[in-house]
Formats: structure tokens, C-alpha cells, sequence
């Protein structure tokens, strides 16, 4: 009953909200989709046969946009793919921050593969923290350590703590250093049922590379039980955005789902001028949730998995990326990277 009650107010509440994007608070620059690892639960879909790469002086134009719409350095993270993939690249995206005066950044984020040595490790984070930043994440789970061995992410660590001081390298999720698996030596088999537990014990976003490797591993259910999920405070209302190496704007983290393009459209212009009716697959998730998109797609010649899906992310992923073979949506459904491995 009382979920029938929330449901029932959560419909309301959507129905008296503007179909306009929320002001943006946070924002994540993806400078590349190329990485050294290909984690199962990439929801980018990066790897290192990808190699789009954001052009630094496009860079340069997204910092002025975001500028326009009271952003800081502070409010921003740069992240791929692995940033530190290029490192030359990487400075000279940091130079240009620090000429647009968007210095510090809010976060970088990493897998730590190239903390290989204390000395690169030094060297690196050193000329780093000239440039300024408030955090140094660094990813160490059982998906990243298939790729980066575990004494990387601990060399980045301690490296880290001694160049910046305590608190800014930041390694996430924290248990799995202290308690890490050699997952480098493991069974394809004894992988899998590692990643079982994991998603066993907390969902993650079916959609990119996830959708094609990991759902088959959780509970799935036939599409109609997504029926009334809507999906207008991810696609609207979530105040963080993220702009891919190609120009995409994503809404929250919902990779593949493009608003507008940076390289076509100024920042500025795709958030204040945004008209949901200039977007009519974002309009049919903001008003009835994945499933009639899946019905289009079923309508189209998609074959409904008979297995189910595992949440709305996962259907809505499988919808779109039949659209995007098939040419649906245009310019909505994109980029190619988050629908091909």
C-alpha cells in the first residue's frame, strides 16, 4: 500500500514539474573512451581498442561554456576511458584549464595502471598538484584489478599521501584494497561468480558493456515490469551532466542518451534552450519510462530478450542500442562507442 501511495505522489509530483533541464551543479568531461582495461561494468563501454579522444581546443570551448553557467574548476572532473591513458595529452588538457582559469579541478578520476614505480608515480602526481586539484579518485575493485594489478593502486596511494598530504587521494570502493583477490590469476568461472557477488549485494547500471556482460548474472523479469518507472529526474532533473570525447551531452550518467552536441550546439545554448519536443525519445522516457521505447523497438523487428531484463537501465539500453543499429533517434541515440565494443 505504501508503495502504491509513493508511486501514486511520485507520478503527480512529475506531472507539475517542468519538462526543463535542472540548473547543472557537477559536470564530468570524458576526454577520452580509450583505457588500458575493458571492466565488465564499464557502463562508457571504454576499452583499448576505443580511440576518440576529446580535440583539447574543443576542451578549451566546453571550460568558456561552462563558465557561462556559473561553473568553477571545483564543480568539474575530468575522467575517460583513463585519463592518464595520454599523459601528455592529459597536461595539456590541464594547461588549458589553468589559461581559462578553472583551476583547481574538483576530481580526477583513475584506475592507477601507471603508477607502475614510486618515481613515475612522484613525478606525476607532483606536476599534478601544481595544476590543482581537490581529488584523486582512484578505482580499485574486483572489475579494475582484472586489468590493474592491486600493488599499482597501493603505490598510488601511498605515493599519493605523501606528495598531496592526507585526503585527497581518494581510492573507491576502500574494502576491496585492504581485503583485494588476485583476480589476475582467477578462472574466467571464478571471475564470474565473484562479480555474482558483487551484484548480489549491490545493483549496478546495466547499460554499456554491463548490459552485455554482467546482466545475465542477476535476477531478470519480463519488460512489463518496468512499466511505470519514468525516467524524468535522471534525464531532467539531476543536476550533473557529463559531456563525452565526441561532444555528446549525457544527462546524469545515462551514457549513450545525447541532448545536444558540444561541437554543433554551445553548452550554454543546449541547457537554456532545451524543448523536451525537440527530443522525442528523451520525451517518451521522461513521460512513460523505457518500456514503450521497447515496444517501439519490438515493433521494428527487435527480438524481446525471453529471459527479461534486469532493470529499467538494462531495457532501455537494449532498446536503444537496436535504434542505433537501425538508425532510430538520429542523433539521440549516440555515440557509437556506447553501443559496440
Amino acid at each position: 500500500m505504501k508503495k502504491a501511495v509513493a508511486r501514486a505522489y511520485a507520478n503527480l509530483m512529475r506531472k507539475f514539474r517542468p519538462r526543463k533541464l535542472a540548473k547543472w551543479k557537477s559536470a564530468g568531461i570524458l576526454l577520452t573512451y580509450r583505457c588500458n582495461a575493458a571492466c565488465a561494468h564499464c557502463y562508457e563501454n571504454s576499452g583499448p581498442s576505443k580511440r576518440a579522444v576529446m580535440p583539447v581546443e574543443h576542451l578549451r570551448e566546453v571550460l568558456r561554456e561552462f563558465k557561462k553557467l556559473g561553473f568553477t574548476g571545483r564543480d568539474l572532473h575530468f575522467a575517460g576511458g583513463e585519463p592518464f591513458f595520454d599523459y601528455k595529452y592529459l597536461i595539456d588538457c590541464f594547461n588549458v584549464a589553468k589559461e581559462e582559469g578553472m583551476l583547481p579541478l574538483g576530481k580526477l578520476e583513475t584506475n592507477g595502471f601507471w603508477c607502475k614505480t614510486d618515481k613515475i608515480a612522484r613525478e606525476r602526481m607532483t606536476e599534478i598538484k601544481d595544476f590543482g586539484i581537490d581529488t584523486l579518485l582512484i578505482s580499485c575493485d574486483p572489475f579494475h584489478q582484472e586489468f590493474v594489478p592491486i600493488e599499482a593502486v597501493r603505490t598510488a596511494e601511498r605515493i599519493g599521501n605523501e606528495v598531496f598530504g592526507e585526503g585527497v587521494v581518494v581510492v573507491a570502493p576502500r574494502n576491496f584494497l585492504e581485503n583485494p583477490v588476485d583476480m589476475m590469476s582467477l578462472t574466467e568461472d571464478q571471475k564470474t561468480e565473484i562479480f555474482r557477488g558483487i551484484l548480489d549485494e549491490r545493483p549496478l547500471r546495466m547499460i554499456g558493456r554491463a548490459a552485455n556482460v554482467l546482466a545475465h548474472l542477476v535476477e531478470n523479469f519480463p519488460k512489463e515490469k518496468f512499466a511505470d518507472d519514468h525516467c524524468g529526474k535522471k534525464l531532467l532533473w539531476k543536476k550533473t551532466v557529463h559531456i563525452d570525447p565526441h561532444g555528446n551531452v549525457f544527462p546524469s550518467v545515462c551514457a549513450g542518451i545525447s541532448i545536444g552536441n558540444t561541437m554543433k550546439t554551445p553548452l550554454s545554448k543546449i541547457h537554456d534552450d532545451f524543448d523536451i519536443n525537440d527530443h522525442p525519445m528523451v520525451r517518451k522516457l521522461v513521460d512513460n519510462g523505457p518500456l514503450p521505447l521497447m515496444e517501439e523497438a519490438i515493433q521494428a523487428g527487435f527480438a524481446d530478450r525471453k529471459e527479461g531484463y534486469s532493470s529499467k537501465c538494462h531495457l532501455c539500453h537494449e532498446a536503444r542500442a537496436f535504434f542505433w543499429q537501425t538508425g532510430m533517434y538520429g542523433d539521440e541515440v549516440a555515440p557509437e562507442e556506447a553501443y559496440v565494443d
